[in-house]
């Protein structure tokens, strides 16, 4: 109804301040694609507000993320998931969000910790040389991770807890020596115990490298 009297006064510009938030979980996908095919039917400019990422990257065409009052990053959907500007943004967006490694870095292209090392590609080589011996914080997402033989660029894990959702399941694993756990997609169809210890590669193409001081992402342009 509020929405409707909204249009009818043909304004500028709608500001929605988490209209769906009192919905279930059905209602809310519904109302969401009916939201999103009306503001497209009258091309008015929308401000949405919502803590549910899920609604910012299927509705936005371009999403602002805040903390503090301060915005962090403003960019298209893909970019705000696949380019976050810092730590923040990168664990913010992603359900389950994205895991974080500490590492060292060994020129030309290594990071690595007790547990595995990892050789980047070569367009790493000139931004690593800047961290030659520093600690950074590696970020990679739980589909980049994925179940592999044992070898030194692996990491070693213990399966803590299984959550088979049907056409995808996610692992939450620990590594020894470190309390963070690790989030893991996989098929639905790779059986897997609680308790089982197993391999785990990280797809290099897919890695993130952040700053563990301030938190902003070292990326593949960071060349001073």
């Amino acid at each position: 109804i509020a929405l409707g009297r909204a249009i009818s006064r043909n304004p500028q510009v709608f500001l929605m301040d988490e209209p769906l938030s009192n919905l279930d979980a059905k209602l809310r996908a519904e109302t969401r694609s009916q939201i999103v095919k009306l503001q497209r039917q009258l091309g008015t400019t929308t401000i949405y507000v919502t803590h549910d990422q899920t609604e910012a990257m299927t509705m936005g065409d371009r999403i602002a993320v805040m903390k503090d009052g301060r915005i962090q990053q403003i960019a298209a959907p893909l970019e705000i998931y696949n380019q976050p500007a810092n730590r923040f943004v990168a664990e913010f967006i992603g359900s389950p969000p994205m895991n974080f490694i500490p590492v060292q870095v060994k020129a030309p292209r290594i990071v690595s910790n007790s547990q595995f090392r990892l050789t980047l590609p070569e367009v790493w080589e000139p931004i690593l040389h800047q961290y030659d011996g520093q600690s950074l914080t590696l970020g990679v997402r739980p589909e980049h991770m994925s179940i592999s033989a044992p070898a030194p660029k692996n990491l070693m894990v213990t399966v803590d807890l299984v959550e088979a959702l049907g056409n995808e399941t996610y692992l939450s694993v620990s590594i020894p020596e470190d309390s963070s756990p690790l989030q893991v997609r996989v098929p639905p169809d790779k059986i897997v115990r609680i308790g089982d210890e197993i391999w785990l590669s990280i797809d290099p193409e897919k890695i993130h490298l952040f700053n563990p001081h301030d938190g902003m992402a070292i990326t593949k342009s960071s060349i001073s």
